[in-house]
């Protein structure tokens, strides 16, 4: 069996070069000849077997051979194996696959070789096609409630499959009673309470199963009312309803379920109104569309009815441009930071993609900003910049250094108007370092070659330490992004989605150089045949942690890349759930930002989008209206003129600050007030 070479990369938010799709080479054109001249000249790869049938979970070799014109094996050839979608992960060291989750993807091995006698390179491929199946479903619990139904009534309870891999909502669960005559049920758990007696109910799926046992008792519920009796509230507002039973002598009765439907009064799409249920008596009510709605609650043979009016939520506002930054070199632009200097100017620091240069602009004007300093890097991409609260040092990311010495540079900016470098940070950081974030004297890096994030002690700015690291522990994970709030790192781990760590919060023992796990929420979608996930950048403001997606190379990516928010509630963070999403449609989400109620997202080909995300949030925001405004970052300057490549947006002193990679820095003015509705 060959074994394979670790990936040179991971996954890229560059947005013009998709890495899993490249072959990374230390060698020129020259130097690959020389050793075609020495060695066999590999004509053929093959991958055995071609096609590969696995469960989540489980662990198969895969075999790479190269051939020589003879069909001779060649030893040691460079190879690289990338895969589409997120179903399985490789360990290239042992050229083992693993099952990752259910789907079905596909996994090259090629090589790069000089083309003798023509131009460039040519590339020699293998494939094995996956499919992962779901593993067997070992549990099935029921939630029953209270274990009791009234005669008369029909409940519908829920049953959970589940295995190793976690739950199986996939799994198909069948239901039967030990008494029809007393609870029959019917598919998807509907029971029918027929007469007052007891019967065990059983739900099976995949030779598992669960019982539980339900009483039928008599009906005491003779009034049904809900409150509030009538309500107002506009499109994307969260509306909670509650009913409460009574009986004969206008007791309070408990148990049983609250049933919740709605019907439009006026012409309205089949989805204008979401109603959940948080609990056996509160319903949970979420305009899409204005209109008026008669929401209905039902219990024991029991009925009332709310109307509930959904009102507009303001028309958007307004943007106007204040000013337009260019890069002169014609370099892309990448993250940036808006911060009053110690001088009490005001300063915005820019990165470059494909470039070695960190602008310093003064934009105390905000409608001139001028470029006053710029420092150099041993790096072709100066992907980010942060700046610590007390405004004293920036820290710099290096990726692709010509000594492949890349890491992180601490400079002072006590004098923002010329930074001045104090130290370069390589040690475990040499694979590259792509996002930072800086909290007092810690630095918490994420680094591209051991996929952990790791934190250094800046305290001595001009001899930085590492004192701590951590990282998810399966070796094929990517760690993209971090970000940092109150004791706790959010990080952004791409296909395992969002995991929050305890670096001092006081709440599971981690501590800034000795983090520890609080909880993770992983989630997929699909995008044509495939499934993606792609977690870039998160962030977290008030109960809620914003997820951004970043997909490039989907059939659907057309016109650029995918992805979309995700709105997760951490209100409990030991359980995290996604509860809103924020999607434009054919365009692919970037860098976020929240602050005072609203989420900034550089959106990329969608622009500088702005969300109006006070209150509780559930369902789509984008169709509820709570877009609040938008703006297209382009003109005919820059690296790519007359197109929109928006990277990252920040609120400063007013204004809204934005970054695009094709045509440098934006300063933008909203409206502070919508207009009257006539």
């Amino acid at each position: 069996m060959m074994r394979f070479p670790p990936f040179p990369y991971g996954p890229s938010s560059c947005p013009h070069v998709l890495v899993l799709a490249a072959i990374a080479t230390a060698v020129g054109a020259g130097s690959l000849a020389a050793q075609d001249a020495a060695a066999p000249r590999v004509e053929k790869i093959v991958m055995e077997p071609d096609s590969l049938v696995i469960a989540v979970g489980e662990r198969a070799p895969i075999y790479v051979t190269a051939l020589d014109a003879s069909g001779n094996p060649v030893a040691d050839p460079d190879m690289m194996v990338w895969m589409q979608g997120a179903e399985a992960s490789v360990d290239q060291a042992a050229g083992i696959v693993t099952g990752v989750r259910p789907g079905e993807t596909v996994i090259e091995t090629r090589i790069r070789r000089w083309a003798p006698g023509r131009i460039g390179y040519e590339d020699l491929k293998a494939y094995t096609h996956v499919v992962v199946r779901h593993p067997p479903v070992e549990q099935v619990e029921i939630d029953a409630g209270s274990g009791e139904i009234y005669v008369g009534t029909r409940e519908r309870l829920a049953a959970r499959a589940s295995s190793s891999g976690g739950v199986r909502e996939d799994a198909p669960i069948r239901w039967s009673s030990s008494d029809p005559e007393v609870l029959e049920v019917g598919p998807a758990g509907l029971v029918y309470a027929n007469r007052t007696g007891t019967a065990r109910l059983t739900a099976a799926a995949d030779g598992a199963s669960g019982t539980t046992e339900i009483r039928v008792v008599e009906n005491p519920i003779r009034t049904l009312v809900v409150e509030p009796a009538s309500a107002s509230v506009r499109v994307g507002d969260v509306l909670r309803l509650t009913a409460g039973a009574l009986d004969d002598d206008k007791h309070p009765v408990a148990g049983g379920t609250v049933h919740w439907s709605w019907e439009a009064l006026e012409t309205q799409p089949f989805d204008a109104l979401q109603v959940d249920a948080d609990d056996g008596r509160t319903g949970v009510i979420v305009p899409n569309e204005p209109g008026l709605y008669r929401v209905t609650a039902q219990i024991g043979g029991m009925w009332h009815d709310v109307l509930v009016r959904a009102l507009p939520r303001p028309p958007r506002r307004e943007i106007s441009l204040v000013a337009h930054g260019v890069v002169p070199t014609g370099q892309a632009t990448t993250d940036f930071w808006a911060f009053e200097g110690q001088d009490g100017r005001d300063y915005v620091y820019t990165g470059t993609y494909h470039g070695s240069l960190m602008y310093a602009w003064d934009v105390s004007d905000p409608a001139g900003p001028v470029i006053v300093d710029s420092l150099e890097f041993d790096g072709r991409r100066v992907n980010d910049v942060k700046i610590n609260d007390a405004r004293s040092l920036a820290v710099v990311t290096s990726e692709h250094a010509s000594d492949r010495k890349n890491g992180i540079t601490v400079l002072d900016i006590t004098e923002p108007s010329h930074p001045r470098k104090l130290s370069h940070y390589t040690e475990g950081l040499t694979g590259g370092v792509h996002n930072t974030w800086i909290v007092d004297d810690l630095v918490y890096a994420v680094h591209y070659g051991t996929r952990a994030v790791h934190i250094i002690d800046i305290s001595d700015p001009s001899a930085p330490t590492e004192v701590g690291r951590w990282q998810l522990p399966n070796a094929d994970r990517f760690l993209h992004d971090v970000t940092v709030l109150d004791g706790y790192a959010y990080l952004s781990y791409w296909n395992d989605g969002v995991v929050i760590i305890d670096i001092g919060a006081g709440t599971h023992g981690g501590t800034p150089t000795e983090p520890t796990l609080v909880s993770q929420y992983a989630y997929s979608y699909r995008l044509g045949s495939e499934s993606y996930a792609n977690t870039h950048h998160a962030i977290r403001y008030g109960d809620y942690v914003f997820t951004g997606d970043e997909i490039f190379g989907c059939a659907e990516c057309v016109n650029g890349p995918r992805g979309y928010i995700h709105v997760i509630d951490v209100s409990d963070i030991d359980h995290p759930r996604k509860v809103a999403w924020y999607r434009v449609p054919e365009a692919g989400s970037h860098n976020l930002w929240a602050e005072d109620d609203r989420l900034y997202v550089g959106y990329y080909q969608a622009g500088l989008r702005v969300v109006d995300i006070s209150g509780e949030l559930r369902g789509d925001l984008y169709r509820q209206g709570r877009e609040i405004a938008w703006y297209m970052t382009e003109d005919g300057t820059g690296s790519l003129p007359n197109a929109t490549d928006t990277w990252g947006a920040q609120p400063f002193k007013g204004k809204i600050y934005a970054s695009d990679s094709a045509s440098g820095l934006w300063i933008v003015e909203m409206e502070d007030e919508p207009p009257l509705v006539p």
